[in-house]
């Protein structure tokens, strides 16, 4: 008897921990190295994942920063010039940090940042940054989201 009614408990644990529904297709896109003092190796990728909730589940993926050092990545609207492409464009920020909070790269200058978005909030996001959380001028990654 104990066996018997240990089983529905045991399937709703299992339905419990299953991870959200995916709606969409995941696309990863790569990150282009910008210019900045200090940097000369980064590199990585930006994956993009829609799930049923209607979020949208951002994995970024960093090597080459600097050792120990904190960051924050935003996605970013279009600016009004991009003749010379969106990541120089400064546009503006669009729904806040991904992940909301500043994640540390390792010693390695490895990083990983995860976050959830609301997908209609992210309608303008054309690109993502990855910038140092101590002078977020300094942008050594962007993500072109429109290739």
């Amino acid at each position: 008897m104990k066996k018997l009614l240990s089983l529905p408990f045991l399937g709703l644990l299992a339905l419990a921990s299953c991870n959200q529904v995916v709606t969409g297709d995941s696309k990863a896109y790569m990150f282009t190295a910008q210019t900045q003092v200090g940097y000369s190796t980064q590199a990585g990728t930006a994956t993009r994942l829609s799930l049923s909730t209607g979020d949208t589940a951002t994995t970024l993926n960093a090597t080459g920063l600097k050792p120990s050092t904190a960051y924050v990545a935003h996605y970013h609207a279009a600016g009004a010039d991009t003749s010379k492409g969106v990541c120089a464009s400064n546009g503006s920020i669009v729904d806040g940090m991904i992940g909301g909070m500043t994640f540390n790269s390792d010693a390695n200058g490895a990083l990983t940042i995860k976050g959830l978005n609301t997908t209609s909030a992210l309608a303008t996001a054309k690109y993502i940054n990855i910038h140092e959380a101590a002078a977020l001028a300094v942008v050594p990654l962007c993500a072109d989201l429109t290739k």
